[in-house]
C-alpha cells in the first residue's frame, strides 16, 4: 500500500531535461538544481529499462509516467504519445488518473512530455514543439511553464526542456554547459511562482547525452523533489524514474496508475531511516505482475489475424 504524505497537494510539476546525467549536472554551475535553498530531496535516478539498457526517449517519459516498464510512440503528426505494454495493451498514466480526478493536465515543450501524461489527444493544455513552442529555447519553455503555473488549479504540469540533449547530440560540451545553467534558471523562476506548501516540484531528466560521443548513454541522472514538506537538504540514494509516477499520484491524493511499481519518494524524502535501495522492491513487484500474464505466445497478442 502506497503511503500519502500528510495532506495531498495540489499541483505537481515535472521538468525534465532532456539529456542531463549527473556528469553534464556536474560541468554546469546549477545551485538551484543543487538544492541549496534547503527544500530538496536529490537522488541519483536509474533510467535504464531494467534488464535492457538504456532508455530511448520516448520508453524513458513512459515510464515516468506509468511507473512501468513500457514502450512508448513518439508523438508526432501521426500519433499521440500513448504507452503499450509487452501485450500491446494502453498502459494508464499519471495523467489518466489525474483527468479522473478532474485534475488539469498540461505539457510544455518536447512532444514527448506528452507521453508522461498519455497522449497529446487527452492534453487540456499543449504548448508543445507541434504547437509552435521552441523546446530548446528556454526563455520559450520558462514562459509557457509559467502562464500555465499561474493559470491552472489542481493539476499536473509536465515540461521538456531539449538543450541539453541536442547540445550533446553535437558534441558540444560548452553548450552543454550552458544549457546546464540555463535549465538552472527556468528552475528558479518556477520556484520563484509556484507556492510549495501546495506544489510539488520533480527535476528530473529521461536519459543522459554524452557530449563526447553524442550519444545517449546509461549514466544515472539527478532527481530532485522540491516542496515545503522536505526540511533541509535530503539525500534519497539511488532511486529510478519509474518512481516518479507513484511519487507524483501519491502527494496529490490520488491512486497510482495500475502498473505502477516502485516507492513513494516523497514519504522517502521525509522518513527518519528511509531504504536507500529501490531494486528489491521493484523486482518483487514487477515478479508479482508478471506471474499474473500468460506468456505472450499463449494469449494471441501479435498473431496474424489476432
Amino acid at each position: 500500500m502506497v503511503e500519502v504524505v500528510s495532506v495531498p497537494l495540489e499541483k505537481a510539476v515535472l521538468f525534465v531535461i532532456d539529456g542531463m546525467d549527473t556528469v553534464n549536472f556536474t560541468m554546469g554551475y546549477a545551485p538551484v538544481l543543487g538544492g541549496i535553498h534547503g527544500k530538496t530531496a536529490v537522488g541519483i535516478a536509474h533510467t535504464e529499462v531494467l534488464g535492457a539498457g538504456a532508455a530511448i526517449t520516448p520508453i524513458a517519459h513512459a515510464m515516468m509516467g506509468t511507473g512501468a516498464v513500457v514502450v512508448a510512440h513518439r508523438p508526432g503528426e501521426e500519433t499521440v504519445g500513448r504507452s503499450f505494454d509487452y501485450f500491446g495493451r494502453t498502459v494508464e498514466t499519471i495523467g489518466h488518473v489525474a483527468k479522473e480526478a478532474g485534475m488539469t493536465i498540461a505539457a510544455v515543450g518536447k512532444n514527448e512530455a506528452a507521453i508522461v501524461l498519455g497522449g497529446t489527444d487527452l492534453l487540456d493544455i499543449s504548448r508543445l514543439e507541434k504547437d509552435g513552442v521552441n523546446a530548446s529555447d528556454d526563455k520559450a519553455v520558462a514562459g509557457e511553464i509559467l502562464k500555465i503555473i499561474e493559470s491552472m488549479g489542481r493539476g499536473i504540469l509536465v515540461a521538456n526542456y531539449g538543450q541539453v540533449d541536442l547540445s550533446g547530440h553535437k558534441r558540444d560540451v560548452a553548450g552543454v554547459i550552458r544549457a546546464v545553467q540555463k535549465a538552472d534558471g527556468i528552475v528558479s523562476q518556477i520556484m520563484a511562482r509556484v507556492d510549495l506548501s501546495r506544489t510539488l516540484v520533480v527535476i528530473a531528466a529521461d536519459h543522459g547525452t554524452n557530449p563526447i560521443t553524442g550519444d545517449h548513454n546509461t549514466a544515472p541522472t539527478p532527481l530532485c523533489l522540491i516542496t515545503d514538506k522536505i526540511k533541509g537538504r535530503v539525500n534519497m540514494g539511488v532511486v529510478h524514474n519509474l518512481e516518479i509516477a507513484l511519487t507524483i499520484t501519491s502527494a496529490l491524493g490520488l491512486r497510482p496508475p495500475q502498473q505502477a511499481v516502485g516507492r513513494e519518494l516523497l514519504s522517502l524524502a521525509v522518513a527518519d531511516h528511509p531504504d536507500l535501495n529501490y531494486l528489491p522492491q521493484v523486482l518483487r513487484q514487477l515478479d508479482e505482475i508478471y506471474r499474473k500474464e500468460s506468456p505472450r505466445h499463449q494469449t494471441g497478442v501479435g498473431e496474424v489475424g489476432a
